[in-house]
């Protein structure tokens, strides 16, 4: 009997749009969401990692990511559409590994995605209440945010990266007006270059500090998603990376160095122990005024917004591949003839996410201790096993070519940044209870590596019984990358 042969979307008129390097360097800048880094991600840095070493960490971080982005430029003109690392790793690794990779990275994204939105909620919920005393409970205000990026991520991606690269340019406006602040202030002494001491960088934990480091880049690697959008993609896309990995990489060693020499090195760790979530704010304020902390703490919440829209935009793309090429329904391929947006794809994620925020908010779950902390810490486990995948399949596929291919496009580069993201991902899961906390650490650890090893298993199951079951289905993977 002849399996019937599943209705094709690849050669229907793909995405559209005519983003420029720099439309693409703000939404994946955005996505890194610097200033929330400064103000949520740089304390853990210095209080679990190696204390005021937190500039070198951000430098460590930006060679490894580096390293990465050379063999994964160099691999994407061999990469024709929006697929991303699911494109990637089933051009080297093949389909089910392949397939595998991709129910990986849209579980992790979309657990990241989640954990952002309850927080964007809990931190307006609590500007609104300290600002102007207004109190709206934090899951009433993550609904209608996600609702919100619903709306903006129907539309076409130009809108999107419009509202990005305001909000983008305001955040690191601000972040570069206090490191300004912090180095005209006169307290910087001659001991300001201590961060870099090979005492200072060995102290503590630098594994986790570097490790803490490369979260701060989730994303940079989502300019190869908009290929379809982009304009003379085979240009833009290698320059909006390299640019976005050193603007990235700069911007955070330079305004950390700031932030350890602003609230001084012998008492930067113990801020950072002790007042994890207003240190970066109090240091602040202490070189500028309140008033510019208010006005910080808008930009906080623009810069989680930012961060959201320009997630979800990653997870619908990773679903609108999957559609187009068989692997989900054939309608998350659709592209929207005004917009030229996925946008079916779109309002999936739209009421899934809505759907995820609030049951977490029935079942009690704190935002930010539960859903943030166990949702983000899962989701970039997964994140950093794709980048590693990524490598291999880098090296993996260059091999088999036969044609001569740069020596350090194709086998040093892949490999370093393999060494590196792998190393990190060791630390991270044996650190896994003590970044998690609370009393429960050990079985919420437990259950995010049964999460993460769970989504690939059933995307490579999932290959296995397509190829069995649907062969006429299995053979379109082909064209995914």
């Amino acid at each position: 009997m002849k399996t019937a042969e599943p209705e094709i979307t690849y050669n229907k008129p793909g995405l559209s749009g005519s983003l420029g390097v720099t439309s693409i360097v703000l939404m994946v800048v955005a996505t890194a969401a610097p200033l929330t880094v400064m103000v949520a991600n740089t304390p853990l840095i210095i209080s679990m990692g190696n204390g005021a070493a937190a500039p070198f960490d951000a430098l460590v971080a930006t060679v490894i990511m580096f390293l990465f982005s050379v063999g994964f430029i160099y691999m994407s003109r061999y990469i024709t559409n929006a697929g991303a690392f699911y494109s990637y790793i089933q051009k080297g690794l093949g389909r089910s590994i392949g397939l595998g990779s991709a129910t990986m990275a849209v579980i992790s994204y979309f657990m990241i995605l989640v954990a952002l939105e309850a927080y964007i909620g809990f931190a307006l919920s609590q500007l609104l209440s300290t600002t102007l005393g207004i109190t709206i409970s934090w899951w009433v205000l993550a609904l209608a945010i996600t609702a919100l990026v619903g709306v903006l991520g129907y539309q076409k991606i130009e809108l999107s990266s419009k509202f990005l690269g305001v909000a983008l340019v305001l955040e690191i406006l601000i972040v570069l007006v206090v490191d300004a602040a912090i180095i005209g202030s006169g307290n910087i002494g001659s001991d300001a270059m201590q961060p870099f001491f090979l005492e200072t960088l060995l102290s503590g934990s630098p594994g986790l500090g570097i490790m803490f480091a490369i979260y701060c880049f989730t994303g940079f690697e989502s300019t190869v998603v908009y290929r379809e959008e982009a304009a003379n993609p085979n240009v833009t896309i290698p320059k909006a990376t390299y640019i976005a990995v050193f603007m990235i990489g700069i911007f955070y060693a330079v305004s950390m160095w700031c932030q350890v020499n602003g609230i001084g090195l012998s008492q930067v760790v113990k801020q950072a122990t002790d007042h994890p979530g207003d240190m970066y704010l109090t240091m602040v304020e202490s070189y500028t005024n309140k008033v510019f902390v208010d006005v910080m703490q808008v930009l906080l919440v623009t810069s989680l917004f930012a961060c959201v829209l320009s997630l979800h935009n990653i997870v619908v793309r990773y679903q609108y591949v999957l559609g187009r090429f068989g692997v989900l329904h054939s309608k998350l391929g659709s592209v929207h003839e005004k917009h030229g947006s996925p946008f079916i794809s779109s309002v999936l994620q739209t009421v899934t996410s809505l759907f995820a925020v609030a049951v977490c908010a029935l079942i009690g779950m704190d935002p930010v201790t539960q859903i943030y902390a166990w949702g983000a810490t899962a989701g970039t486990l997964g994140y950093m096993a794709i980048l590693s995948l990524t490598c291999v399949s880098v090296l993996v596929f260059f091999r088999r070519t036969e044609n001569q291919h740069p020596y350090w496009n194709t086998v040093v580069a892949p490999i370093g940044g393999l060494l590196g993201l792998a190393s990190c991902l060791i630390v991270a899961v044996q650190n896994l209870p003590a970044l998690i906390g609370g009393d429960n650490s050990n079985a919420a650890a437990s259950i995010m590596e049964m999460v993460v090893m769970i989504s690939f298993v059933v995307g490579c199951a999932a290959a296995f019984f397509m190829k069995v079951m649907s062969p006429a289905r299995f053979a379109l993977l082909k064209q995914v990358s």
